[in-house]
């Protein structure tokens, strides 16, 4: 079961009681649209909402831009197919508005100038969504201003060689630029999109960036749509709240199942079987609903055999290096261990360089090393925890003595915890 409390000294866990609670309702109702009949679901279903993350120059996560995966209209698609599209993000971000948006970070939304001549938008106002608008006259310049100083926040796109917009600059909380446009003087923050690497220098120290899309080849589509969406389960399961992670199965019912399978399961640690993604999240509690949801988006709703091995590998990284922390270094820090050695596979099996894997979770600076094989007392750990794997007795001896933990502690803390993670591999058949 998920724990890595070091009394007693097998790892055990318990499930968090609770009374029934009421499964979320898929929104069903496309906004937008002058009609009473609702959406099949089969259409929702088919989507998914992730969330792009922007960076600052020194790769700090500072914010979100949802974004509608899956079945997404080429940029020459005819108008009726985006419109689609647009009309599912904002269904989207009306569940997500409705369960309340959770984090600290502001969460940009791009949309068409003609969603700026309706009442979606007062429909879905929160502080910290951005509308992402591409601005091309005056009257629309004019409605996204008197849609500010009602009380929503744009960021529209700038346009060196449209004198209204480059006039306006200064109306402006956020400002998006193309990564070849030069860069406009005044504090507004500016967002810049496609910015290749090495490049930032070339802009103000406060800017945010919106990395390059990797190209994706036409047979590995539906694999990267797949990782993709694994991706953003692994980034809202390590950084945002239990609501989030619901409001991400009311999106994807497909991933469901398997959540609930591992939740049920010994390395869930239910004190009794859960009836719902949702009763499943509740009842696990905060920091176990997100490990399970880690363990989910690292394993994927429909694991091969050496996926299954490979996450089960790292629960047992994670169970250990938690066990060893609390042996040897203050309580807070099991936790981070837990989650490094949880991650210590997910670029192997994600298929990123650990470098973009850390900078796209946003994990702290001690993660961030561990990850990346940097010196650090985590990287001391996944290096004890592998030859605890290749049952390495020289390495084991020394670190032994460097953490000044007995031989037999750490032999027995290891064996706990691959005992404890086999239970897992029954729940990803």
């Amino acid at each position: 079961m998920i724990s890595d409390d070091s009394h007693p000294p097998r790892i055990v866990g318990g499930g968090i009681n609770t009374g029934a609670t009421q499964q979320p309702v898929v929104v069903t109702q496309m906004l937008g649209v002058d009609s009473n009949t609702p959406t099949r679901e089969e259409d929702l279903r088919a989507r998914f909402l992730s969330f792009d993350p922007l960076f600052d120059r020194n790769a700090n996560l500072v914010a979100h831009q949802l974004v509608l995966r899956g079945q997404i209209a080429a940029p020459d698609a005819p108008p009726e197919l985006k419109q689609m599209d647009e009309d599912m993000l904002l269904t989207g971000l009306y569940s997500l508005v409705r369960g309340g948006v959770t984090g600290p970070l502001p969460l940009f939304v791009e949309i068409g100038t003609d969603i700026l001549f309706s009442d979606i938008l007062s429909e879905l106002n929160h502080p910290r969504v951005v509308w992402r608008v591409n601005l091309s006259n005056e009257h629309e310049l004019a409605r996204a201003l008197a849609l500010q100083d009602a009380g929503l926040t744009f960021c529209p796109s700038l346009d060196a060689t449209h004198p209204l917009l480059r006039d306006s600059v200064g109306a402006w909380r956020y400002l998006a630029c193309r990564a070849d446009c030069a860069p406009p003087g005044g504090p507004v923050q500016l967002v810049v999109e496609g910015i290749a690497t090495g490049a930032q220098t070339n802009w103000p120290a406060h800017t945010w960036f919106k990395p390059a899309a990797m190209p994706v080849e036409p047979a590995q589509t539906g694999n990267s749509q797949e990782k993709a969406m694994q991706l953003d389960l692994l980034r809202i399961a390590l950084g945002q709240s239990v609501d989030m992670l619901i409001s991400f199965f009311r999106l994807n019912p497909g991933m469901a199942p398997r959540l609930l399978a591992i939740a049920n399961s010994p390395a869930g640690g239910l004190s009794r079987p859960a009836e719902s993604a949702a009763h499943a999240l509740v009842m696990l509690g905060s920091q176990r609903a997100s490990r399970v949801a880690a363990l989910l988006a690292l394993s994927g709703a429909h694991p091969a055999g050496t996926t299954r091995h490979h996450v089960v590998t790292a629960l047992t990284r994670a169970l250990f290096m938690g066990k060893i922390t609390r042996l040897c270094a203050p309580t807070e820090n099991a936790a981070s261990a837990f989650v490094i050695g949880l991650l210590s596979i997910a670029a192997h099996i994600l298929a990123l360089p650990p470098e973009s894997l850390a900078r796209t979770l946003g994990v702290s600076d001690a993660a961030a090393r561990a990850l990346t094989g940097k010196p650090s007392p985590a990287t001391d750990l996944l290096q004890l925890v592998h030859a605890c794997e290749t049952n390495d007795a020289d390495t084991l001896a020394a670190y032994s003595g460097k953490l000044g933990i007995p031989l037999h502690q750490i032999s027995v803390s290891y064996l706990d915890a691959l005992i404890a993670a086999s239970a897992l591999d029954t729940a990803l058949l």
